[in-house]
């Protein structure tokens, strides 16, 4: 439990002194984690879903209590299956804070560039976390968490939580600049964020079993849609801005079919759970 952690004294190693310095000292230090034997090895292991913009988060559990800060030993490595090959993709630290305010200080980072959650590690891993819930600054035990993607690029900038360009890694598509959100989350229905987005309208809808026929149904169309877009664009060899269209249109498609269970914000990409607790009528 974190309130027992934080009686643990935080150490704090050497840190880079500049974004590049952190990005390549990173980078030298998880190089051997490409192999994921290495890293089971070293005592990682999975925890939690493959989350579409994210990956699986495999936590080191002994490096995640014991409060060291240091770039070399990131407590979560992210890795995705890309082209059917499991891949490390980004690093992830972790630190016990008593306060969300308290941000460590050791990294050439930005105070916006950490998030916050309170809870287990299986209560970390859960969908409804990930979907800005739990990301505001509160008082009390936390974990402070930074992403890195220092091994896929993210357009948003390495620091950023969710990397958009994960779901047409998965395919071996780079995206066009300016991809909207919408059409990264429908590319990621093909590449099995179907079960995510399944497993968050469930919590949140709690749908019937006639709902959760049309769930399935909603969800298997789209991602067999997007899967053919997708295959024909790595097929050509880039995504077209018309593909980039077509995708944003699947995923206002695909909310539209779960009927209430969903909502996304205005711009139609992150998801929204501020819905009711109820089970919307299928359509007929």
């Amino acid at each position: 439990m974190i309130a027992c952690a934080l009686s643990v004294l935080l150490a704090t190693a050497q840190a880079p002194d500049s974004v590049a310095d952190f990005v390549a000292a990173a980078r030298a230090a998880t190089a051997r984690y490409q192999e994921p034997s290495v890293a089971l090895a070293a005592g990682y292991r999975r925890v939690g879903p493959d989350f579409p913009g994210m990956g699986e988060h495999w936590v080191n559990a002994a490096l995640l209590v014991n409060g060291a800060r240091d770039v070399a030993h990131p407590p979560i490595l992210e890795y995705a299956l890309l082209e059917g090959r499991r891949t490390l993709i980004g690093i992830t630290y972790a630190v016990l804070v008593t306060n969300a305010v308290d941000v460590p200080p050791d990294f050439p980072v930005p105070m916006s560039a950490w998030h916050f959650h309170g809870g287990t590690l299986d209560e970390e891993s859960f969908v409804l976390n990930h979907e800005g819930l739990q990301h505001a600054v509160a008082t009390g035990p936390r974990i402070a968490v930074l992403h890195a993607w220092v091994w896929l690029e993210n357009p948003a900038g390495v620091f950023t939580t969710d990397n958009w360009a994960l779901p047409f890694a998965r395919f071996g598509l780079a995206p066009p600049p300016g991809v909207p959100e919408a059409s990264a989350r429908a590319a990621a229905l093909a590449g099995g964020g179907d079960a995510y987005v399944a497993a968050l309208a469930r919590v949140v809808g709690h749908p019937d079993s006639a709902g959760d026929a049309r769930l399935r149904e909603v969800l298997a169309r789209e991602r067999e849609a997007a899967g053919t877009r997708l295959v024909a664009a790595r097929h050509r060899g880039a995504l077209t801005r018309a593909d980039v269209e077509w995708l944003a249109e699947a995923w206002h498609r695909t909310v539209t079919g779960l009927g209430g269970w969903l909502r996304t914000d205005s711009h139609g990409s992150r998801l929204s759970t501020d819905v009711p607790q109820c089970s919307p009528r299928p359509r007929r």
